[in-house]
């Protein structure tokens, strides 16, 4: 059953295509967060291995599973992935989010998925104390980080916008889902990769695989070890170092890795990094010091959500949240690349030495 962490408990005391056109670019994606080692040859069905590539969510999506050869599985999972990416995305016409935000106001019935989605996202607005918000759409919107090259919205722009945002807003009855202010909007990207991964390892072990990993645009989520009982190593990256180098890794079994960093989206201009993580109290781009932080959790909504709720809050405010949950470890770094880590975060001492494998 599918237990995310924000329900809990504190501590006491596009559509896809399987053109290989993506591979190149997946190659480069993949050697951010990790790299596979001993790569096996013809293998006996207890060592079978396959993987596949699609792109969903705007970006390119791997998954893995070892100890089956049964590519239906994962053609399942790249249906899933469509189905979620026709309800939660805002872009796309006649999604729920696309429903709620041209609604003007008027009360929209969304699905299951998309309700649930959006009850998990009030509960981390309030665990975060704003820092994590939905409603933040209409800056999205005006920043256009996907497409924008170098255009710094008018301050106007901004404040214009700022007065219809805010999760007070926005009102979930079941699956009913009213903005009170016509001109306010959602944005689900900040939590659906991470929901969706969770649902597919719900899927994929229920269908018995034992072993594997889910990668959405680096949001990594693995299921139990490698082949052998040996943990995943996954690499940090540097931040806005090339896309294979990494400032440190991380073993984990099970676990979800996600990342949040001003290098994943920005540009640059008159000397400053204009970055895809926005202040919902301001509509401008975080600048706090931080470059990245990284949440290692069970549950991979919890860490997509997270992520940027850390950043958003700072080092000393995030990392006081973090420490405040069960179940949840990270990793800060600061734009002098110094690394910041919970009290539980699995620290690898070999890795200033060591690539990073697999």
């Amino acid at each position: 059953m599918y237990r995310p962490l924000i329900s809990g408990i504190r501590k006491s005391g596009s559509g896809f295509s399987h053109s290989r056109f993506f591979l190149a670019a997946l190659f480069l994606l993949s050697l951010l967060v990790l790299c596979l080692g001993g790569c096996q040859r013809k293998p006996s069905a207890a060592s079978a291995q396959i993987s596949d590539v699609g792109f969903f969510f705007d970006t390119v999506v791997e998954l893995r599973l070892n100890g089956t050869d049964k590519q239906d599985l994962i053609d399942e999972c790249f249906r899933k992935m469509g189905d979620y990416e026709a309800i939660l995305s805002r872009t796309r016409e006649g999604s729920d989010v696309w429903k709620i935000n041209q609604s003007a106001g008027e009360p929209v019935e969304v699905s299951d998925d998309t309700a649930a989605l959006i009850e998990l996202a009030q509960k981390y607005y309030e665990l975060s104390d704003g820092a994590f918000d939905i409603t933040v759409a209409p800056y999205v919107t005006i920043w256009d980080f996907p497409n924008n090259t170098g255009n710094v919205p008018a301050k106007a722009s901004i404040a214009a916008a700022r007065i219809h945002v805010g999760s007070s807003l926005l009102h979930l009855d079941g699956n009913t889902v009213t903005l009170d202010d016509p001109r306010s909007s959602i944005d689900l990207g900040g939590i659906a990769k991470g929901y969706v991964a969770d649902r597919l390892k719900e899927f994929l072990v229920g269908k018995g695989v034992e072993s594997g990993y889910i990668n959405l645009g680096g949001n990594m989520l693995t299921i139990g070890t490698k082949p052998g009982d040996v943990p995943w190593n996954i690499g940090i990256r540097r931040p806005f170092g090339e896309a294979s180098d990494t400032i440190t890794t991380v073993k984990v079994d099970g676990l979800s890795v996600v990342t949040s960093g001003t290098y994943e989206r920005c540009f640059e201009k008159d000397g400053t990094i204009y970055h895809h993580i926005l202040d919902p109290a301001s509509g401008y781009p975080v600048w706090n010091g931080l470059s990245s932080v990284t949440i290692l959790s069970e549950s991979s909504v919890d860490g997509d959500a997270l992520s940027t709720s850390c950043f958003v809050l700072g080092l000393d405010r995030g990392m006081e949240l973090v420490e405040s949950l069960d179940g949840v470890e990270a990793l800060f770094i600061t734009d002098d690349e110094e690394l910041h880590y919970s009290t539980g975060f699995p620290r690898d001492t070999d890795s200033a030495t060591s690539p990073s494998s697999f």
